[in-house]
Formats: structure tokens, C-alpha cells, sequence
């Protein structure tokens, strides 16, 4: 799925302002997070990485070799990079979550990166919302056009390194499961 610019441009205003619920596509894809940090916190870190990817992808040149990097939280491109001491403890334990979940390595920065290129079909899911199950539970919401299965590995990268210590899905949910969780 290519992500145009407008397309972009909507996600990046549903990481700071929840969307209407007219906007809402009929079925969305969810991945239920169990963090080891608050809430409040978690949203925020989760936020300000995709924030940054989604802000290269209208604005860099992916015919670059590499993607400037100035933007993205620090302890995130430590989090890859395996500067041990430069990786915050919430960072550090979500890598290894991921790995033993995942089956993989981390993620390095600049392919991470690479994976918001509007140009290119690998992320087959856009942002659409965040919602607090518990006190230690968020539910993540993507919109995926309505498949089932597609690319998300960096997003669950960013679920783990951000405070995840379990990341479950996705999960094709009904638009109404996401409205009654935002009424709630």
C-alpha cells in the first residue's frame, strides 16, 4: 500500500488529536500492549518516534542513502544501535522482548526508517489511535484497508522499545470495538 503525502499528513494529526468517529474506517487492526511504565508516559514515547518517522516521510528524500536522524528520540536510535549504555532501562527491555517474541535482532535505525518511505509498499498499516485499557494496558489502532495480514514488524519494534513488555496482534476488531473504547 503507497501512502500519499495527504495520507501521511491525516496520520500525523491522529498521533496528537483523536480522529472523529465519521472518519473511522469499517474495520481497523489492534495490538494490545502491556507496558512496563505508566500510560501517560508510554504514549508519549511511542508518539514522538512515529511523530519523527512520519515527519521524514513528507519531508526527506528517500533516494538518500541515509535519513537524517536528528529528530528521532535519542534513546530510540540507541535503542538499535547496541551502545548498551546509551539505552534507557524501558528500551533495553522491550529489545529483548521483542527479540525472544519476534525471533529477531533490532532493528537498525536507518531500515526502520526506511519503512515510512511513502513511496514504497512495505508498511501495510497507517496510525489511527491509542487507547488505555488499564493501567498498564494500551491498545494500539491501525488502519490496514481492511487486510488481516500485512507488514508490521517496525511497528512492533517501536511497541517494545517504547515501554512494551508484550505486544499481542494484530487483531482485526470492528470500528465500534475502537468507539466504544474512546467512550469509555
Amino acid at each position: 500500500m503507497l501512502h500519499e503525502v495527504e495520507d501521511i499528513e491525516q496520520e500525523k494529526v491522529r498521533l496528537t488529536l483523536r480522529p472523529p468517529v465519521h472518519d473511522a474506517p469499517p474495520v481497523l487492526c489492534a495490538f494490545d500492549v502491556v507496558t512496563n511504565s505508566p500510560v501517560e508516559e508510554y504514549s508519549r514515547r511511542l508518539r514522538s518516534v512515529l511523530s519523527a518517522a512520519l515527519d521524514l516521510a513528507v519531508s526527506a528524500s528517500f533516494d538518500d542513502d541515509d535519513l537524517p536522524v536528528d529528530t528521532v528520540p535519542g534513546w530510540f536510535a540507541a535503542a538499535g544501535s547496541g551502545l548498551a549504555g546509551a539505552v534507557p532501562d524501558f528500551a533495553r527491555r522491550g529489545a529483548d522482548r521483542y527479540a525472544a517474541a519476534v525471533k529477531g535482532g533490532p532493528w537498525d535505525l536507518q531500515e526502520w526508517l526506511f519503512q515510512f518511505d511513502p513511496d514504497s509498499e512495505f508498511r501495510g498499516w497507517a496510525w489511527w489511535d491509542l487507547t488505555q485499557a488499564s493501567e498498564d494496558r494500551v491498545r494500539i489502532w491501525v488502519d490496514t484497508w481492511g487486510e488481516s495480514f500485512f507488514a508490521c514488524d517496525e511497528l512492533r519494534w517501536v511497541a517494545y522499545i517504547s515501554g512494551g513488555d508484550e505486544v499481542a496482534g494484530p487483531t482485526v476488531v470492528r470500528t465500534a470495538d475502537w468507539v466504544a473504547a474512546i467512550a469509555s
